[in-house]
């Protein structure tokens, strides 16, 4: 039990329940219930401690605590993936937050006891915009593969299935066909991945045509899901903030699609307690990009159900200013946690006691011994 590994009792206790099972719904290694602390909106937790705190640790125990009872995805944001592009992909179509989402919804997409896989066809349906930009040379077999990649990511029961293989290459056909030429991919790619959405009478066709119309709110678009998907590659492309206001949007696609997969009494009954973020080295770009848009949005009143823990290094940060602050063992039985007006009101930072001297020092750095 990593609850005396870490001496972190008051996060993983079951009975009475710790932090995380107040906040995720859920105690540790099973499926028996807890009520939320917080049932309309979790705060964002953020481990805060120094190097050889056992932050990293923490959230790989977090992990094997709740991996196959409730959706949960790790990232770490020094990890290479997260800093620079593949060598093939070109930067305009590439950034740590759209690897991190991709990385992250892979993740959460897996199948938990009770539950089938979650689909984010929102999130497909804006990462294949912000691709699209990337596609100018014409190189089909790296289109193919990252074309494939997003739109898999749309797909439920019938995952790497034949059918959905055959339907993924229908839609990949009909987006290298409409790059014939030598003029811009952008418009003509988006405008045939919603023709081949409109055109299949698949659960997986339905939902993608359900998340193109979700972007018809995008500012300037006037209702039109075109016009919004090529807003969108528009705003990424150009970088700074433009690609960060286009980030949030995918940000958000992400949440709507794991609130869509507990909508409705069915669902709800087959998924219990609420999906799970983790993300190391917060401070980094791909950590910031998910920390930032999830607490503006909270802070407008967009809410969302997901549970997001992250690791800090230091203790203190200017995305973090108005957070509220505990001691892991003061949030034993409540936190007392209270959002404000600002967006980062919408986080609790948490600092963590120093690790015992019995502890392995190989845990502490999130390695096995």
């Amino acid at each position: 039990m990593h609850t005396e590994l870490h001496s972190r009792g008051s996060l993983f206790d079951a009975d009475p329940p710790g932090l995380a099972s107040r906040l995720v719904g859920l105690r540790p290694h099973q499926l028996g219930a807890t009520p939320y602390e917080h049932p309309a909106e979790p705060p964002f937790v953020v481990f805060a401690g120094g190097r050889g705190q056992g932050k990293t640790a923490v959230l790989l125990a977090l992990r094997d605590a709740y991996r196959g009872h409730t959706p949960i995805a790790l990232i770490d944001g020094e990890e290479r993936q997260f800093t620079v592009p593949p060598a093939e992909r070109p930067a305009q179509s590439w950034s740590p937050v759209g690897q991190a989402l991709t990385t992250a919804a892979e993740q959460l997409a897996e199948p938990v006891k009770g539950a089938g896989r979650i689909a984010f066809p929102r999130l497909s349906s804006g990462l294949l915009a912000v691709a699209a930009a990337g596609w100018g040379d014409r190189d089909v077999p790296r289109v193919r593969l990252e074309a494939e990649r997003i739109l898999l990511l749309n797909e439920t029961d019938s995952w790497l299935s034949g059918f959905a293989g055959r339907w993924v290459s229908k839609v990949i056909s009909r987006l290298v066909a409409s790059m014939s030429g030598t003029g811009p991919v952008v418009e003509p790619t988006i405008e045939a991945a919603l023709e081949a959405f409109t055109e299949g009478v698949s659960p997986a066709h339905r939902r993608l045509r359900k998340a193109a119309t979700w972007y018809r709110d995008y500012p300037n678009a006037d209702g039109s899901p075109k016009l919004a998907l090529i807003l969108l590659s528009r705003h990424f492309r150009a970088g700074g903030d433009a690609r960060r206001h286009a980030e949030r949007h995918l940000v958000r696609a992400l949440l709507a699609d794991l609130d869509d997969a507990y909508a409705g009494a069915v669902q709800r009954s087959h998924r219990r307690g609420r999906p799970v973020l983790l993300i190391d080295n917060v401070q980094e770009p791909a950590g910031l990009g998910l920390l930032e848009p999830v607490l503006r949005d909270r802070a407008d009143g967009i809410q969302d159900q997901a549970v997001f823990f992250a690791a800090l290094r230091g203790y203190a940060h200017p995305a973090l200013r108005n957070a509220g602050r505990l001691a892991l063992p003061e949030a034993a039985r409540e936190t007392g946690w209270r959002p404000g007006i600002s967006p980062s009101s919408r986080a609790l930072l948490v600092s963590l006691p120093p690790l015992s001297p019995t502890t392995p020092r190989a845990y502490d750095e999130g390695r096995p011994p």
